[in-house]
């Protein structure tokens, strides 16, 4: 028996006269315990019973895209920070006809990766995950995974339309940019904004997951962030936010954008839009975070804020990396920075004189509670 931090932490099954541990450890704590009841107890209980409801799947309202051209996904989505998923642009990748996992034991069964707050070989993950029962299953989420196998960094590569990436100018000292995700159904990422303000992509090998996101200005029901941003308060687990949030969601004048992302599909998730993700079943996927010209000064603004130690993340050095980053970036490409300031500062204005905000420019809310993207 193995454990770690965490409820009902199991990666083998060996235990006391033929049965396991934990029916051995209930049996013990049903002799020993009467009498008392917990709503926190409860409550967690609650959540890792609760079967995923159908009402919380049938909402899908993404824009749905295959065979766009670069300049299409740039002028339609990425400029206007949009959502978008894309359907075909993994079919060449070899990880969606190889990565199951007979092929990944055989390739990195004794390697460990980051799962939470510790590191487990991938073999004994699989055995934690065939066990899970928490509200909240730990899953794997590795930034060092294609050095760590190189082979799986040879099973994939990047989408066209996310090829350009101007940290990538920095090298070695970049942050953290990509990470393999695994893990069983309930498991994944409570709402957040990504890193530094960077654009992402996410792309489902195996299974599937339900996605909800907001955009920058439309707080999440349930979720608190605190005023400089460092810190965000919300459920603890993914099936509580959906259990007392999710109905709020169909309430609201500001409806989320929904979907459910499969195996060889990708979701565009624009700078600083609000998501939250779980998968359905067990899956695994590959997610990159990055740096393009349509985003660079929204990176830029974020990496220069007075509390970019407490804000930036994936780098030892926080406090340098707005001077190295852009004047790396102004060496490699001088005058655009002045340039794209130009451009943005046009933009505002001509939003400014038609009074349009910024989620008036992304979804018209006054159909019924449908979506309706405005470009």
């Amino acid at each position: 028996m193995m454990g770690a931090p965490g409820r009902g932490f199991v990666v083998e099954k060996s235990g006391v006269g033929g049965i396991s541990w934990r029916v051995h450890f209930q049996r013990k704590v049903e002799e020993c315990v009467k009498g008392f009841y917990s709503d926190h107890i409860f409550q967690s209980w609650l959540c890792a019973s609760l079967e995923i409801k159908k009402e919380w799947l049938s909402r899908d309202n993404i824009e749905r895209r295959s065979n766009i051209t670069l300049e299409e996904f740039v002028r339609e989505f990425e400029e206007p920070n949009k959502p978008l998923l894309l359907t075909g642009a993994l079919d060449h990748w070899p990880a969606l006809a190889k990565w199951d996992r007979e092929y990944l034991l055989k390739h990195a069964g004794e390697v460990s990766f980051a799962c939470g707050p510790v590191n487990m070989k991938l073999k004994d993950y699989f055995s934690y995950a065939d066990l899970a029962e928490e509200e909240r299953p730990l899953y794997i989420f590795d930034s060092k995974f294609a050095e760590k196998v190189p082979q799986l960094g040879k099973d994939y590569d990047i989408p066209v339309y996310f090829k350009e990436d101007l940290f990538s100018l920095l090298g070695n000292s970049r942050p953290d940019f990509r990470w393999l995700i695994l893990g069983p159904a309930r498991s994944g990422s409570s709402f957040h904004i990504d890193p530094n303000s960077t654009s992402a992509w996410n792309a489902v090998v195996r299974g599937s997951k339900k996605w909800v996101m907001y955009p920058p200005d439309v707080v999440p029901p349930g979720v608190f962030p605190s005023p400089d941003g460092a810190e965000v308060a919300s459920p603890v687990s993914l099936t509580e936010w959906f259990m007392n949030f999710y109905d709020e969601t169909r309430r609201r004048k500001e409806k989320p954008i929904e979907c459910i992302c499969k195996a060889g599909e990708v979701v565009f998730v624009p700078n600083g839009w609000w998501h939250i993700v779980i998968n359905l079943e067990e899956s695994i996927a590959i997610t990159q975070n990055y740096v393009s010209r349509s985003n660079l000064l929204n990176v830029l603004d974020f990496l220069n804020k007075p509390n970019s130690k407490e804000l930036v993340s994936g780098t030892i050095n926080r406090e340098t990396l707005y001077d190295r980053f852009r004047r790396t970036y102004e060496n490699a490409f001088p005058g655009t920075i002045e340039e794209l300031s130009f451009e943005a500062d046009e933009k505002a204005k001509k939003l400014l004189q038609q009074k349009i905000s910024f989620w008036d420019t992304v979804a018209d809310n006054k159909q019924g509670g449908g979506f309706k993207f405005g470009f």
